[in-house]
């Protein structure tokens, strides 16, 4: 049996069109457990820009998230003018050209290390949109739905929605969707049929992935030696990933001069000690592991992104 929409993303789905890809995300994977497996390769690795892991091939890129979101866009526009409003959904940022997993080891580059610290880097086109303000109650009622829908009782499917014909209020003469157009916009893009695979099922097996790999018996190990080194350059800590809090960095700090020398001496410590290429051998091998267990799952969600940029495409042309 295909895995349905989830409580937590039906909730989701009642936030502001433009904030579910963001804001809505799961700590919670497939709930199979198993023993290590087996690191078929620890490279020597630093630089993380642009390392792939077995589970990408099964997910959107960076650029087809941008086009999902602006199909999701034109879908809801679309809805709106069924009711007599023009709307017209905030533009998703522009799809950029830095490398993906720049920092999923936190800082590991020592150039970038050196002039920015631990304070991230602001990727050209990634600041936030401004969203639509001054809608009127009625456009508010029609984008999200009325205010005293209860989550678990909205369909979770396209296909559902249609069967089940939920009564909700009626604006100029027509009924709103259940959860409204943001939402009704979601299930003809994501959820079309009932056979449709949950939109986060792949990030919730990279969470999955990541969340065993920092408990794995290899990863502790290297931790701890990328951790003697750092005591040995002035730094009490434990957490490669952000060491940041434990140093006593306040956020308007992470880019001054006391956290550029801290940034400095963790790239070096995670070089020394190959924290990177132990972590990533790591993490690849939990990845495959899962592929192994839901490979039916993941081919369908395969193919159905594959329909879903086609629909994309549909409305964009």
């Amino acid at each position: 049996m295909l895995p349905a929409l989830r409580p937590h993303l039906a909730a989701c789905l009642l936030m502001p069109v433009a904030l579910w890809l963001t804001a809505c995300s799961s700590a919670a994977g497939s709930g199979e457990a198993g023993g290590e497996p087996k690191v078929t390769s620890t490279p020597a690795l630093l630089q993380t820009a642009g390392i792939a892991y077995p589970l990408d091939g099964y997910a959107a890129t960076y650029e087809e998230e941008v086009t999902l979101k602006r199909a999701q866009n034109i879908l809801v526009t679309q809805c709106m003018a069924e009711f007599g409003f023009k709307y017209q959904a905030p533009e998703p940022p522009e799809a950029t050209k830095s490398a993906p997993n720049s920092r999923i080891y936190g800082v590991v580059d020592m150039a970038t290390a050196a002039r920015y610290g631990y304070k991230a880097p602001v990727a050209a086109g990634s600041e936030p949109q401004k969203q639509q303000v001054d809608l009127s109650e009625a456009e508010t009622m029609v984008l999200r739905g009325p205010r005293n829908q209860k989550p678990d009782t909205l369909p979770r499917s396209l296909e559902e929605a249609k069967k089940k014909k939920t009564k909700t209020a009626m604006v100029n003469g027509k009924q709103i969707p259940a959860g409204g157009c943001g939402r009704k916009s979601f299930l003809e893009l994501y959820a079309p049929t009932a056979q449709s695979v949950d939109a986060l099922y792949v990030f919730n097996l990279k969470v999955e992935a990541n969340s065993r790999t920092r408990k794995d018996s290899r990863v502790l190990a290297v931790n701890k030696k990328w951790s003697k080194c750092m005591a040995t350059a002035g730094y009490k800590v434990t957490n490669p990933m952000d060491p940041a809090q434990e140093i006593g960095l306040a956020n308007d700090a992470l880019s001054s001069p006391a956290a550029i020398n801290a940034a400095k001496a963790d790239v070096a410590c995670k070089e020394k000690v190959n924290l990177v290429g132990v972590w990533y051998g790591v993490e690849t091998a939990y990845q495959k592991q899962s592929i192994d267990r839901n490979a039916e799952v993941l081919d369908l969600a395969k193919r159905q992104l594959s329909d879903r940029l086609k629909l994309a495409a549909s409305l964009s042309g």
